[in-house]
């Protein structure tokens, strides 16, 4: 097993320090719910307290990491209510502890729609699939032993490092490439998980070093049609440019699939060889377009400033007033980990200086937190 050194996304830093770079790992997420005792309230996938919701549910619409953050942060006065009923201490979650629980949420598929077996069986007949991993004996392998269903960075590596034999396969056979979107995908994946036989097991997935994944955009040969931001360059696509408010990691998946043909075909007309990733480097490379925002959400700074003066976050975050740091310190380090860490860790003592004056906490609505963060890191 790799030793990881960042962890992506989780690219959190806390109040009053400098940046610090933590590994996400799923399973030491799931653990973490057990040892902070949030099973008492909430259950995963049915088993554990039924006083609040089940964590392991997907909304019915796709659920950005900012939305879960503005959740947390509407109910946290109430959960820390219900803990100190119950004579639980309140955890001062640091960074690393953010980072796993987002990779476990991540590796629920929590900030996806919901996935459904049955029209994942339509899309692998529909899509013809099942041509060739319907059962053992056919040309790939059957889909009841893909073992990279439970883990969408898993999937997208292995769809990708398969897309050219496939690709061979399916001209040879005069098969139209199939498109899939982000559902259906997430759909097929359903479909696979829940087959008589198909691997199961706990989390797996990983967030790795952005470090590695700028070297691996490069050495991939990803940079000679991509880039990242910065001024136009013939030719090339921008993927920080999208219509979509935020992208989940199964559209990451889908739109590598969906253009691998037009990738490939381009390569053999230039007579570059399209790489293979091996181990954990779609994992560093998804570490690296996280922390260049290719996920993130799209907040509106111009809303985000009116949030910012309506919930009174002036009155002590630019007056110093009870120990609040001033914020523009952290100005591009914002995310929805970083609050979210950061609730946890300060958010009590915040309530009560609230309380003390006489102020209501302060809860968000829509996109208010994307937008907040937007503001806060303009």
């Amino acid at each position: 097993m790799r030793r990881t050194t960042f962890g992506v996304l989780l690219l959190l830093v806390a109040p009053l320090a400098r940046a610090q770079t933590h590994p996400g790992d799923a399973r030491r997420g799931a653990q973490l719910l057990e040892q902070q005792h949030c099973v008492l309230c909430h259950s995963i996938r049915g088993a554990g307290g039924k006083s609040a919701p089940d964590l392991a549910r997907r909304s019915l619409q796709a659920f950005s990491p900012s939305l879960l953050a503005e959740t947390i942060w509407n109910h946290a006065p109430s959960m820390w209510r219900a803990m100190a009923a119950r004579g639980i201490p309140i955890p001062r979650l640091e960074p690393p502890d953010v980072a796993d629980l987002f990779a476990y949420f991540y590796s629920l598929h929590y900030f996806t729609p919901p996935g459904d077996a049955a029209r994942g069986k339509a899309v692998f007949i529909s899509a013809r699939c099942a041509n060739c991993h319907a059962s053992a004996g056919g040309p790939g392998p059957p889909i009841s032993q893909w073992k990279a269903a439970g883990d969408p960075i898993e999937w997208a590596q292995q769809m990708w490092n398969h897309s050219s034999g496939m690709l061979r396969e399916a001209e040879k056979r005069g098969i139209r490439w199939p498109e899939m979107n982000a559902q259906q995908m997430v759909d097929l994946m359903t479909y696979a998980q829940n087959l008589p036989g198909a691997a199961a097991g706990p989390p797996q997935l990983r967030f790795q070093d952005p470090a590695v994944g700028a070297k691996l955009f490069e050495s991939k040969q990803c940079a000679r049609c991509h880039n990242l931001g910065g001024p136009a360059e013939p030719g090339k696509i921008d993927l920080l440019r999208r219509a979509e408010r935020f992208r989940t990691l199964l559209d990451f998946a889908a739109a590598m699939w969906t253009h691998g043909p037009k990738i490939h075909r381009r390569a053999r007309e230039t007579g570059i060889e399209i790489p293979a990733f091996q181990d954990y480097e779609m994992a560093d490379l998804l570490a690296y377009l996280f922390d260049r925002h290719y996920f993130d959400e799209r907040g509106n700074a111009s809303s985000g400033s009116r949030v910012y003066r309506s919930h009174r976050c002036p009155a002590c975050h630019e007056t110093g007033e009870a120990g609040a740091p001033q914020l523009s310190q952290f100005r591009g380090q914002f995310t929805s980990l970083f609050l979210t860490s950061a609730l946890w860790k300060h958010g009590p003592r915040m309530l009560a200086e609230m309380e003390k004056r006489g102020w209501k906490w302060p809860t968000f609505a829509g996109t208010e937190m994307a937008d907040l963060i937007a503001y806060l890191n303009r």
